[in-house]
């Protein structure tokens, strides 16, 4: 054997030697100190975990904090300064007008006390527009006094001259002063209407066709005889000749349009909640729906 093949040969015997024996060493040696190391990165990773989800936690609290600061500086509530019933009562109605009025009953029971403060509880039933109780109770729950809305219980009308209002009950509670107090004292100012309220959910989409009481004319029972400008000839269902307007009433509905050029006269009608366009025409009696 060459003399250089067998010092290599020996040099990775050696080192082959060194490294076991050192990795034998360090297994050996320093085994308990590696387990107690993983432990304890085990344990330092559990800890940082606990660590961010508090921050988490904390960075929630710090927004929601904040939020609940900003209410209280730029909404500031106030107690009612003493238990006096006539002027709770007086209250609600100051907001018991306007886009905000309903028919209401009240009911004022017993007081809860408190050490500093205490409730006194109401109970109002009556009947209004939908819109307009919207906003009574908006002006309820956004004005100075503190006064909490526990319950409100809403029934619809099924009467056709009162659809659009509802039969409602609402049990509130009013805080009042009492112990010592500071001085601090807001004014207890009401908060304004919450405004126009486009849809009435307890308004039936399809309702009963109201009568005819007033006699009008009932489009589908009259036939368009002549137009003159802005007006429309009709005989109506008593064989009566009616003149009318652009915008004038008819039975379930209205005169919306007159087209001179093609002869006939436009009306809207509402049966029960179904929107209906019906044409009548000075060539033909029987009325045309689109």
């Amino acid at each position: 054997m060459k003399y250089s093949i067998r010092n290599t040969i020996i040099l990775i015997l050696t080192l082959v030697l060194m490294v076991g024996g050192g990795w034998l060493y360090i297994q050996n040696r320093f085994v308990s100190d590696i387990q107690e190391t993983e432990e304890q990165i085990l344990e330092l990773n559990t800890e940082l975990q606990e660590v961010q989800n508090s921050a988490e936690m904390f960075a929630q609290a710090q927004a929601n904090y904040n939020e609940a600061l900003y209410v209280r500086l730029n909404h500031p509530k106030e107690l009612f300064l003493n238990h006096s019933s006539s002027n709770l009562y007086n209250y609600l109605q100051t907001l018991n007008r306007d886009l905000s009025f309903t028919g209401l009953n009240y009911s004022l029971s017993d007081s809860t006390l408190q050490e500093d403060h205490g409730i006194i509880n109401v109970t109002i039933q009556g009947e209004g527009r939908y819109e307009n109780l919207a906003n009574f109770i908006y002006r309820l729950e956004y004005s100075r006094p503190l006064i909490q809305v526990n319950t409100v219980q809403l029934d619809n009308i099924t009467d056709l001259e009162r659809l659009e209002n509802v039969n409602f009950q609402i049990s509130l509670g009013a805080y009042y002063r009492r112990g010592n107090w500071t001085n601090y004292l807001a004014e207890l100012e009401p908060s304004g209407p919450l405004g126009s309220i486009l849809h009435n959910p307890y308004y039936p989409l399809i309702h009963e066709v109201p009568p005819n009481v007033e006699n009008l004319p009932n489009v589908d029972q009259s036939r368009l005889v002549v137009l003159t400008g802005s007006r429309a000839h009709i005989i109506d269902q008593t064989g009566t000749l009616q003149r009318l307007n652009i915008g004038d009433r008819v039975y379930l509905g209205r005169l919306t349009a007159i087209n001179l050029q093609r002869g006939e006269a436009v009306f809207q009608l509402n049966r029960g909640g179904i929107r209906d366009r019906v044409v009548l025409t000075v060539e033909q009696e029987n009325p045309q729906r689109n």
